[in-house]
């Protein structure tokens, strides 16, 4: 069994404890560099309250946030030091936070400085479980853990982390994907508690936009695709898929042109092995002139004659304008009689949706139809009017159901 040794250091308010703990093979972690004329530092996000929660037990508890800038800035710096090594950046995981924010919390409140949980009774301190245990109660895949107490600032505690071989090793790894940041500040010898939990989940591809930041005025982005596929498509929240292109794990991206919070969905697939993942940004952009959204210039309709399926039931679009947050009054005219839209009228965001008739044709044949959407309020909008060619094939053979092995990573 190997050990992680730690040295202590007591310096007026200033302390470095020494450890003797099991090294657990693949993970890592490390305790607070000294602080110089800095108390311990340890990473929490709790909210401004005047009532918080005992921290008691091992985790499993939501500790409130007490500075979500101080957390944030963690994590733009720990991005900026991988990004000067040429590392990619690392996904702030709110369960991740959970666990980080439950210990910072815990050493303050209980006033002890350790990766391990303890409770407090009086004087004593009494062992509630270690720190693989506590983290695998909010999140599965912990690989690492630095604490400080003591530090005022996001920028001196990371000062001391990076002038820290072990804290150093873990902010640098390569192995970790992702990332979650915890900050206390109150009750505790050293009053300000700091925790950094980072990890990596088995089947989880983290999509990273703007080295994770939460805003940005560019609608064009840099994205970090975690893994090694052979190819990949993207979208821009609900719109249409991109064809397929060769994968590759950084590139450059345009967002919707409208003011809010964007998502991008990428989709990675290698041989019959498919996975599918996503972040957001909040985009803010000066309006400019209104303008419709592209919507898809093709719908197709198939109805089996011999199973009378028909697929897809429906279909529902969303106009919208790209150009500016100014809503658009649109109406919609149709050619054919085998389908109906509803509504027929609207005002951007609502959708519409185009349904075909239960009385379908009883032969095999490929039936056309039209469906335009004008901008009626205001006029001269650009991308309208916009046609959209609506085709139903009825065919005699049988539709079959083909199921395709998807991986999802799902918001936490």
């Amino acid at each position: 069994m190997k050990y992680f040794i730690f040295t202590v250091k007591l310096l007026s308010r200033l302390l470095l404890v020494i450890m003797l703990l099991p090294q657990t093979p693949g993970l890592s972690f490390s305790e607070d560099p000294s602080p110089g004329v800095q108390p311990l530092t340890s990473s929490i996000q709790i909210s401004n309250t005047t009532t918080l929660p005992d921290m008691a037990g091992c985790g499993d508890t939501e500790a409130p946030v007490i500075n979500s800038d101080y957390e944030l800035a963690i994590v733009e710096l720990v991005n900026q030091e991988r990004a000067s090594e040429g590392l990619p950046p690392l996904k702030r995981i709110a369960n991740l936070d959970s666990a980080a924010r439950y210990h910072s919390t815990d050493l303050g409140q209980d006033d002890y400085f350790n990766h391990d949980s303890y409770d407090r009774s009086g004087d004593e301190l009494f062992y509630s479980c270690s720190v693989w245990t506590r983290i695998g109660s909010y999140y599965n895949g912990a690989r690492g853990e630095n604490i400080a107490a003591g530090y005022g600032t996001p920028e001196s505690v990371m000062n001391a982390w990076m002038n820290s071989p072990g804290h150093r090793s873990n902010i640098l790894s390569a192995s970790n994907w992702e990332i979650g940041i915890g900050y206390y500040e109150g009750s505790g010898s050293y009053s300000s508690y700091w925790t950094q939990d980072f990890g990596r989940r088995n089947g989880v591809y983290p999509v990273v936009i703007n080295n994770d930041a939460q805003a940005t005025n560019d609608p064009v982005v840099n994205l970090y695709i975690y893994g090694d596929w052979s190819e990949l498509r993207l979208r821009n929240d609900m719109e249409a898929w991109t064809a397929w292109q060769p994968f590759q794990n950084a590139l450059s991206w345009e967002l919707l042109h409208a003011s809010g919070e964007r998502t991008v969905t990428v989709e990675m697939r290698t041989g019959d092995q498919v996975t599918t993942s996503y972040d957001t940004i909040d985009l803010s952009i000066a309006d400019s002139d209104p303008q419709l959204c592209a919507l898809t210039d093709t719908i197709t309709f198939t109805y089996d004659l011999k199973t009378q399926q028909l697929f897809p039931t429906y279909t529902r679009l969303t106009p919208e304008n790209v150009g500016s947050s100014d809503p658009l009054e649109w109406e919609i005219e149709a050619e054919n009689y085998w389908f109906t839209i509803t509504p027929t009228l609207g005002t951007t965001p609502d959708p519409f949706t185009i349904t075909p008739n239960k009385h379908l044709p009883p032969t095999e044949l490929i039936d056309q139809g039209t469906i335009t959407l004008t901008v009626v309020s205001p006029a001269g909008v650009d991308g309208s009017p916009h046609v959209i060619s609506v085709s139903m094939k009825v065919i005699s053979g049988t539709l079959r159901s083909i199921y395709i092995p998807l991986l999802l990573n799902l918001p936490p």
